[in-house]
């Protein structure tokens, strides 16, 4: 074999076995990329044991080949079957061995066949032995075989045609949608029923932060708990769904996943002044409800899409946020080339796990540990993306001779795109080092999720691109591709119902969870393909539901029955993530600036700690202001410098794609609600707006208050509780400093942080 990690060409010439060190390679680093929480610190574990046990057998079958099979082949087969004979159209010196492949898997039956019936060798060459022909067949039937159950994997197969569990007598009590069909049937079979409805309050409020990230004003929740009509509830939906905050908060989930910075990380951490404006086209592609896969091509080939414009070249944005040091990326031509293949390499693995929910980035170095992904299908892909060019340098960029490279200031969107249609050859790059090259390979997409290879298009020398990546964009998003559509419609359930129907969404592969109701997830994928991949009318469907509209009460029964609640006989408690935190306590305080749009907004963050970013400074706020107070989705992301609140409250780091939020409980999440001059400040507000909207009687403003950050009055005992305390507080100072620590002590409160 090659000693090229991935390599899938055999080549004869000469027969090395793999050291000890390659075979107890490292473990993926997928797995380092799992949920966090207690469950998915088990679930990481049992991956890594399952690797380092199933590495060595790994390698056994690499063993077999290299020890026993390639020698024979080469003794008794490759004189016929080279280069320069190439008998019957089969060069077994380039056949390559990725058996999940049906057409490479075909011509290693054909070759197995012959074996068999004794044509091949031919006569006039010496026999294969009895012995050694067992070797050869038995070693390609188990290829075979483990090539056909990598294909069975259930997020390769097609999604399975139409079908919903059927009624019992009783179900119609319960039942509103067919969502409920399928949850209600999973319960019946553990023995489980589902919870009653949630009142009318937690309701306005749990689909108010689900669609607009923001809280019900008091008079919204007034209207939902006064209207009695049986569209009460579906008007509340459409209103949420048609608000223009619907697409910064759906437009926040997927700037997570597209890993989006407004600066490059990496020593220097330099400025990138248009990357806003991909930032702004997500949410005004939420906010119109863009077509997946019209959002997709925009996305990957934004300057191959029909009808090319800004919008489409500030789309790629997507393929360009990942952390850069344009500003170091080396002198020598070899650095250059290992920069740029760093480069793709982020290109290629946020690719595939955004849109697939594959770890494809696994298989750079050597095939992937777990899933049936090979080396050559990473690098067919980076063949795919191999013609491309950053449109709008980021200033600060260095050419090879270290000096800055002068930016052109005409060219205000930052994209990656092709100019013309010729691709350089792509090859394997052996332990994915640019300058150690394999086998040159084609564009093509993982042999396991087509029966058929993808076929691109031969432009002419003249043309503008390739149109490798549109094609690529078109085969995600085609009808066909099971994938697409059930990470998609996975994501959608995840931000409603706090959990995936696949609990670890950007991971489909073998290493990621099994699905808790994979006849549902089809069917939901089916609905996002009947609706044109529209999302507005899935979340209708869902919101809709019985099963959103349940409690998140804790019972004692069903919680011994299914303790993580995998099938939903309640609502999932959710804690405030830190941007709709932030919005949330701006908007109770009457603060929160709606403006949208624009350059990133750079808040108060404390002197001591910008000391800690000495490149593309941070200004010093002495004191905030209207300007400050827009919403968190418009902070400044700055890779080198999270704000605490922001870090604190678990928002993503930007380095890599993030599909699950850690949900952390530590001690300084209080400290900075306590102590921080923004809750101060704003808990301030909050106290002044209550007196200037109540009449002057302290129960009414108290009772504002509690109106204002957890959408209703307290019950008697809780009023008087905290009537009480603001009387106990004014002993030491006015009226309007105990309503401030009141406003403040309600922002530290449960109730206000979670949502039922």
């Amino acid at each position: 074999m090659n000693d090229a990690a991935g390599s899938q060409i055999i080549s004869f010439d000469k027969i090395a076995v793999r050291s000890a060190t390659e075979r107890t390679a490292t473990v993926p680093r997928h797995v380092r990329h799992q949920l966090v929480d207690a469950r998915g610190k088990l679930f990481r574990l049992t991956v890594v044991l399952l690797a380092c046990l199933w590495m060595p057998f790994a390698n056994a079958t690499e063993d077999t080949f290299e020890k026993t099979v390639a020698p024979i082949l080469k003794r008794h087969c490759v004189s016929c079957h080279d280069a320069r004979k190439e008998e019957g159209e089969l060069r077994l010196d380039t056949l390559g061995r990725d058996f999940s492949n049906g057409q490479l898997a075909g011509r290693w039956r054909d070759v197995a066949d012959r074996i068999r019936l004794g044509e091949m060798p031919p006569e006039d060459q010496p026999k294969l032995s009895a012995v050694e022909a067992k070797a050869v067949t038995d070693w390609i039937a188990k290829q075979l075989e483990s090539g056909l159950s990598s294909r069975a994997h259930w997020a390769f197969q097609p999604v399975k045609k139409e079908f919903v569990p059927p009624l019992v007598p009783g179900d119609d009590d319960w039942v509103r949608n067919d969502v409920d069909r399928f949850v209600l049937a999973k319960l019946r079979e553990a023995g489980l029923t589902p919870s009653a409805e949630a009142d009318p309050v937690t309701l306005i409020r749990r689909v108010t932060f689900d669609l607009i990230g923001l809280p019900p004003t008091p008079d919204e929740v007034a209207a939902f708990v006064c209207d009695d009509s049986p569209l009460a509830w579906e008007r509340v939906i459409d209103r949420l769904l048609s608000s223009p905050h619907y697409g910064e908060r759906w437009g926040r989930h997927w700037l997570d996943l597209a890993q989006y910075a407004d600066s490059s990380g990496f020593h220097n951490d330099l400025d990138r002044p248009h990357a806003w404006k991909y930032r702004d086209y997500v949410i005004r592609s939420f906010n119109t409800d863009k077509p997946y896969a019209r959002f997709v091509a925009e996305q990957l080939a934004g300057d191959e899409v029909d009808g090319a414009d800004d919008e489409s070249f500030i789309a790629t944005g997507f393929c360009r946020n990942g952390p850069s040091n344009d500003d170091n990326m080396g002198k020598t031509p070899e650095a250059i080339a290992q920069y740029r293949a760093d480069q793709l390499d982020n290109v290629i693995t946020t690719t595939s796990t955004v849109f697939l929910g594959l770890t494809i980035g696994c298989a750079r170095c050597h095939n992937h540990k777990m899933d049936p992904l090979t080396s050559r299908d990473y690098y067919s892909l980076l063949a795919i993306f191999n013609g491309t060019q950053k449109h709008g340098l980021v200033p600060g960029t260095e050419d090879t001779n270290g000096k800055k490279v002068e930016v052109d200031p005409a060219v205000q969107i930052q994209a990656l795109v092709e100019r013309s249609s010729k691709v350089p050859p792509t090859f394997v790059m052996r332990r994915g080092i640019a300058a150690n090259k394999g086998e040159e390979v084609d564009p093509a997409v993982p042999a396991v999720l087509v029966t058929e290879p993808l076929k691109f298009p031969q432009p002419d020398a003249d043309d503008k691109s390739s149109l490798r990546r549109r094609t690529l964009a078109d085969w995600i998003t085609s009808p066909e591709n099971p994938l697409a559509w059930r990470v998609l419609a996975n994501r959608v359930w995840q931000h409603h119902f706090g959990k995936g129907i696949v609990d670890t969404p950007s991971n489909f592969g073998v290493s990621g969870s099994a699905p808790t109701h994979p006849e549902l997830l089809d069917w939901l994928a089916r609905q996002l393909i009947a609706n044109g991949g529209r999302l507005k009318p899935l979340h209708k469907v869902l919101l809709m539901s019985a099963t959103y509209r349940q409690s998140s009460q804790h019972r004692d029964a069903a919680a011994k029955i299914d303790p993580s609640n995998q099938l939903l006989w309640r609502m999932n408690l959710r804690r405030l993530e830190a941007e709709v935190l932030r919005d949330s306590i701006l908007a109770t305080s009457g603060k929160l600036n709606l403006k949208g749009g624009g350059p990133g907004i750079k808040p108060r963050i404390r002197a001591e700690l910008l000391t800690a970013s000495q490149r593309n400074k941070w200004p010093i706020v002495e004191t905030e202001n209207e300007q400050h107070w827009r919403r968190s989705v418009y902070i400044y992301s700055k890779r080198q410098l999270l704000m605490p609140m922001m870090e604190l409250f678990d928002a993503p780091t930007t380095t890599d794609s993030c599909s699950v939020r850690l949900v952390s409980i530590v001690p300084t999440q209080a400290l900075l609600l306590m102590n921080d001059e923004f809750v101060e400040d704003q808990a301030g507000f909050l106290a002044a707006r209550a007196i200037s909207e109540a009449d002057d009687n302290l129960q009414c403003i108290v009772a504002r208050m509690f109106e204002l950050t957890v959408s209703r009055v307290p019950q008697p005992d809780r009023l008087r509780e905290a009537i009480e305390f603001v009387k106990s507080r004014q002993t030491q100072s006015n009226r309007a400093a105990a309503l401030t620590d009141l406003a403040h002590v309600l922002f530290n409160s449960s109730e206000f942080l979670y949502v039922k």
